[in-house]
């Protein structure tokens, strides 16, 4: 990565981070290409590049009236 490209800290929940980068090694990426790559995403859509909503119920138990 280009050394003008500034620093950012971030805090993340360790159990996060370790299930997260074990993904990510699998990929072959960085945490700091994914974190890119997120924020490239937020900016191309205009807002978060995934839905984002409250968890709704499992269908069984929307039908189990």
């Amino acid at each position: 990565m280009p050394s003008n490209i500034p620093a950012t800290t971030i805090r993340i929940d360790p159990e996060v981070k370790r299930e997260a980068t074990a993904i990510l090694d699998e990929l072959g990426l960085s945490m700091s290409t994914a974190v890119n790559a997120f924020l490239r995403a937020l900016v191309r859509e205009g807002g978060m590049p995934f839905e984002m909503r409250v968890k709704t119920p499992a269908p069984d138990e929307e039908t189990a009236s």
